[in-house]
């Protein structure tokens, strides 16, 4: 199976409370979406498990992390190993054991990153620590030379905490164009998050621009279900895609303030 062919659903803050970009998910509806993807028959996969070509299970899932939120070792991590499944967390390197500092900010609140003890205890325990950039910045809005140091430098911080070559990368606020594409290719990874359903990808590497669907706070178990099996040109990638605008903000923001 070809790998724009296998499910990707992602998440990013599994928290209790909820927050104004509605991406955190309470761990117990977190827990039920593992549940039924279990129930389902469903079993996880990393892109370094596609990579080295191991053989696939009757229906694989990639379950990713953005941002490398702590959260995704006190709650995530637990659920996941419950029901042996596994994720893929991308991460900002810039940002490890900090505050995201880097998003918009109401109230003054505030959430933790992954730090490096954490960070290693995801890899060893079968986890895929991968690129979220260094900064969060938005790929297409960066200078040549800073692309570049976004693409290289966090490979290799990551590749100097874990042990591992670093094989995926996600592109902030799904943020890319053919350049973004190609220096991905060019810097040595070999998959790619886009999550922009609907943009024309004119890459002979689609696995470098990899749609997913987002899971969000208020998505019922339904949504969940229909995310896994429906295609991205339906009501819920728009819906989706709609969502997604909202973060756009975000690189805004960064501009305001940096």
């Amino acid at each position: 199976m070809h790998i724009t062919r296998i499910p990707i659903l992602n998440y990013h803050k599994i928290e209790v409370h909820s927050d104004i970009g509605i991406t955190s998910r309470h761990p117990a509806r977190f827990e039920k979406d593992i549940l039924f993807l279990r129930e389902q028959g469903y079993q996880t996969i990393t892109f370094e498990q596609y990579a080295a070509q191991a053989p696939l299970p009757e229906k694989p899932v990639i379950l990713t992390f953005d941002d490398g939120y702590q959260s995704v070792f006190i709650e995530a991590m637990p659920v996941l190993q419950k029901y042996n499944f596994s994720g893929v967390v991308f991460i900002p390197t810039a940002f490890i054991g900090k505050t995201n500092d880097w998003d918009v900010q109401f109230g003054g609140k505030k959430y933790r990153h992954l730090n490096q003890v954490e960070l290693k205890e995801l890899a060893a325990a079968g986890f895929e620590i991968a690129s979220h950039g260094r900064t969060h910045q938005s790929f297409t809005t960066l200078t040549p030379s800073a692309l570049k140091q976004e693409f290289v430098q966090s490979k290799q911080e990551i590749e100097n905490l874990i042990g591992k070559q670093v094989q995926s990368i996600c592109y902030p606020f799904g943020s890319f164009n053919d350049s973004v594409l190609k220096l991905a290719e060019q810097t040595g990874y070999h998959f790619g998050m886009a999550s922009l359903y609907f943009k024309k990808i004119q890459s002979q590497r689609p696995e470098l621009a990899l749609r997913r669907f987002n899971i969000y706070r208020q998505d019922s178990q339904a949504v969940v279900k229909r995310k896994i099996t429906t295609n991205f040109y339906t009501f819920y990638g728009l819906r989706d895609w709609f969502f997604q605008l909202g973060g756009k903000l975000t690189p805004f923001y960064q501009n305001l303030r940096f």
